[in-house]
């Protein structure tokens, strides 16, 4: 009776610590994430940022993941390195944005950017695991959509904060860039009180250089095709993010060129009714995630990203459309944030999800290295507006083809 006591209460400590230091990543991160959204914004406003440069911006999300695949490569058999590799890629990703405020021009926040990308996808699949071993199934899907939605209820406030300190401050984004990275660092404090399994460590073994570069993608590639419903499930989602990343490059010309935005209305966009469909939606995605497969909820995913460019243009009509977009594409985030990141815990079930996660972060990745240049080329040679339309073309062909595989008997992934 008495073991069974001490397992239980060390079962709870372990789940307390682990939302803990949950709870604060995305609160503490939560300011920056919402600065950081305007930057190809402020960038073409405020430092008339080049067309090339905006495009070289906007891809350091989609192409960095390639490399930050090998962050995290070893994890399956370095358990016990979960957590530093975790911290190692939240210290790294933030770093450069404390000196900002001293050094603020465009090729140096697209290096601040880039670092930021590729560290800010590495610490992915090592926290996913720690909180499929530390948090049980139900509990953890439950906790996750919740934190996920508190850190968006914050950003609506910051929105509102930050959106017009920049009208009347339009430069102080650069001290800010400082602040926000130095309130995300301060959660390291918890993440190092997150308990981790002490697994037998494999002894050290020198790798050739070849091998370490290639064994990543053939693992990737044996994983593929070991699980064809997780295969399908990468094609499907592929399709729907070129989209999403080709329009990337169009949206701040689009925004500053064709719709004249000032700061306030971006953040209402982009931050405060983005938050808000996030917010509404995020219990639904939650109940369907456990009730729904994972091709069907990836269908209504993208058919919501394929509207938010056709809804975009209208804002070209009258401003409310705009702020429309923002909602449909804050539900469609919100499904796509809790399918993407919890899809490895998913597919896994009883293996390791790192792997599974790390095949994410490099689709994410293969995409990236294509689809914001062929957006940024379109966009010099046809205008914003057409590629906003061949996005979300992009995004229904990814539905159409989930569509065709949700009522097949895939391998079970509930």
């Amino acid at each position: 009776m008495e073991k069974k006591e001490s397992v239980k209460n060390s079962l709870n400590t372990l789940h307390c610590k682990t939302r803990k230091a949950l709870l604060w990543m995305n609160l503490s991160h939560e300011p920056f994430v919402v600065l950081y959204a305007l930057l190809p914004f402020i960038l073409r406003k405020d430092l008339n940022a080049s067309l090339l440069q905006i495009s070289i911006l906007t891809a350091l999300r989609p192409v960095l993941p390639i490399f930050s695949f090998y962050w995290s490569a070893n994890l399956t058999h370095r358990k016990h390195q979960l957590r530093s590799n975790l911290i190692g890629a939240w210290v790294l990703a933030r770093i450069p944005f404390l000196f900002v405020p001293w050094i603020h021009n465009v090729w140096y926040i697209i290096f601040c950017c880039a670092v930021y990308e590729f560290f800010n996808k590495s610490g992915i699949p090592a926290l996913i695991e720690i909180l499929k071993i530390n948090i049980p199934k139900e509990a953890r899907e439950k906790t996750y959509t919740f934190y996920f939605v508190l850190s968006f209820l914050e950003s609506i406030l910051l929105g509102f904060f930050i959106g017009g300190l920049l009208d009347l401050y339009p430069h102080a984004w650069k001290l800010l860039c400082c602040l926000t990275a130095i309130v995300g660092l301060s959660s390291l404090f918890l993440q190092m009180k997150v308990p981790i399994p002490q697994n037998v460590v494999l002894p050290h073994v020198p790798i050739p250089l070849k091998t370490k570069i290639l064994q990543p993608w053939k693992e990737a590639l044996s994983l593929m095709k070991k699980r064809p419903d997780f295969a399908k499930f990468q094609y499907g989602f592929m399709m729907g993010g070129f989209g999403l990343m080709l329009i990337a490059p169009s949206l701040s010309i689009f925004y500053v060129d064709t719709l004249k935005l000032d700061h306030s209305q971006l953040i209402t966009g982009r931050s405060i009714l983005m938050g808000v469909g996030i917010v509404l939606s995020s219990y639904f995605w939650r109940r369907a995630l456990a009730d729904r497969s994972i091709p069907d909820l990836t269908v209504r995913i993208l058919l919501g990203f394929a509207l938010f460019p056709f809804v975009l243009l209208l804002a070209t009509w009258h401003i409310h459309w705009f702020y429309v977009a923002f909602v449909l594409y804050g539900i469609a985030q919100a499904g796509s944030h809790l399918l993407w990141n919890l899809s490895g815990t998913l597919f896994a079930k009883e293996e390791d999800s790192s792997q599974f996660s790390r095949v994410n972060i490099l689709m994410l990745g293969m995409r990236g290295m294509v689809a914001p240049a062929i957006g940024g080329l379109l966009c010099q040679l046809t205008g914003p507006s057409f590629v906003l339309v061949l996005g979300a073309l992009c995004c229904l062909s990814g539905a159409w083809y989930m569509t065709l595989h949700a009522k097949k008997n895939l391998n079970p992934i509930h």
